[in-house]
């Protein structure tokens, strides 16, 4: 007995053992992934933002490049020549019958030049300033790249989150179509339910399965348009549902206060503002070529050949250029140029009021999701109570198996409806953040929460 005793206590403990092993080795739950991590990775890892990246730094080293046409230039050159017959060696400043000219088939010749534009007539201004305009230009398009990568990756990991909770209640019918199907079968067996009955629920059943097959692919889809902007795969987006996220605060902003901030930080309009300065810049440089262009040019020489015979000297002076006629060229490169201005001026107008309309329809898209929300949200109320009191009729027979399938159906689709209002008034409010210049990791991390 002691013996047997022992050994039921020894093989107790190592199942313990190997169960505490067991649990060990499994894995640790997985976190399920947050919006701000999403966006994260988006901003991280998306080629579009490399791309453009590479295009500011591109303006950037643009707008340095003209800079230096501020500063002399200093080039150095060193050539070294055979001659077929004997040349001079040395530069010939004059004639002496003491010295006699030095002649080599091989000379070797260095230079030092250096070049300052004294006055171009603002050619090197103009040029400045279309190059600052591009980079304007190109930080403009980054931060439009930014928020619109995150604008996207919002809408992917909601419409994911949409999906999940329609497919969560989806499941949830379909455990009380179950349940009311086996009520039926048991009814029937006891001979005090029709056949039709049986037939009704598992059309009913049959049905939800349906949409629920239609929702998984849905959700496939979107799971796989997160992964793009991710930079991950599709199973490396969890299968279990995403963080939730909800907004903090629901009050809509003042249409004024967000054309202010969008006149402000809109991309699309700081471009056109940008692509205006730059015509505006191109315009004065078409205008400077009917100034003349002065420069100072100094230069050190030095000759030399193989025997040692060596010579060095410098000069220096202004160089003045003024083209007197070029067959109309300067008068049509003007005109063009100021009516690239002008173009780019009503663009720039243009930018402006499509900011407008945008701003009036992301604000009434607000609206409509949120009223539509509020809407739902009683309608889900009121069904679920319809369906626990058909339920109650139904046990209590006196009520209808239809009216008791016909409740559950609506249920479903006002909770459905609700998730997508709620979803699409985030979706709605991320687009208006976007078209005023605030979207980012800041405005999720205010107006957004983790909460059901």
């Amino acid at each position: 007995m002691k013996v047997g005793s022992a050994w039921r206590n020894a093989t107790a403990g190592g199942l313990l053992l190997a169960c505490g092993v067991v649990r060990a080795q499994e894995p640790a739950p997985v976190a399920p992934w947050s919006l701000t991590g999403a966006v994260t990775r988006a901003l991280a890892t998306h080629p579009s933002l490399e791309s453009a990246r590479a295009g500011e730094i591109e303006a950037q080293s643009a707008t340095g490049e003209t800079r230096a046409a501020w500063w002399p230039s200093v080039r150095l050159s060193v050539t070294a020549t055979q001659y077929e017959e004997p040349t001079l060696v040395l530069p010939l400043h004059s004639l002496s019958i003491l010295s006699r000219p030095v002649f080599d088939h091989r000379i070797m010749q260095g230079n030092a030049v250096a070049t300052f534009t004294v006055f171009d007539g603002g050619a090197r201004q103009a040029r400045t300033g279309q190059a600052r305009a591009l980079e304007r230009s190109a930080g403009a398009g980054l931060n439009m790249t930014q928020q619109a990568l995150v604008a996207r990756c919002i809408a992917a990991f909601v419409e994911v989150r949409t999906q999940q909770e329609i497919l969560g209640a989806q499941n949830a019918r379909l455990g009380a179509l179950a349940a009311e199907q086996q009520r039926v079968q048991r009814r029937l067996a006891a001979g005090r339910a029709a056949q039709v009955e049986l037939l009704r629920v598992e059309a009913g059943v049959a049905r939800a399965a349906a949409e629920r097959v239609s929702t998984q692919q849905a959700l496939a889809v979107a799971r796989s348009e997160l992964a793009r902007l991710t930079g991950s795969t599709p199973e490396e987006v969890p299968a279990e549902p995403l963080e939730p996220v909800a907004l903090a605060d629901t009050t809509l902003p003042a249409r004024d206060a967000v054309l202010r901030a969008a006149s402000e930080h809109n991309a699309d309009l700081l471009r056109a503002a940008a692509a205006a300065q730059g015509a505006e810049a191109a315009a004065q440089l078409a205008r400077s070529a009917r100034w003349p262009e002065l420069r100072a040019q100094g230069t050190y020489s030095a000759w030399s050949n193989i025997g040692g015979d060596q010579a060095a000297e410098w000069n220096a002076g202004l160089q003045l250029y003024y083209p007197l006629f070029t067959g109309g060229a300067t008068r049509r490169a003007i005109e063009r140029a100021d009516a690239a201005r002008r173009g780019a001026v009503a663009e720039q107008r243009v930018a402006a009021l499509q900011i407008a309309q945008d701003i009036d329809r992301a604000l009434a898209r607000v609206a409509e999701t949120h009223a539509l929300a509020r809407s739902l949200a009683v309608a889900v109320d009121r069904s679920a109570e319809v369906v626990r009191i058909e339920r109650l009729s139904l046990d209590a027979g006196s009520g209808t198996q239809t009216d008791y399938l016909r409740a559950e159906a609506e249920l479903l689709d006002a909770r459905a409806g609700l998730v997508q209002a709620r979803h699409g008034e985030i979706t709605a409010r991320s687009e208006l953040a976007r078209v005023s210049g605030a979207l980012d990791l800041d405005w999720i991390a205010r107006n957004l929460e983790a909460r059901p």
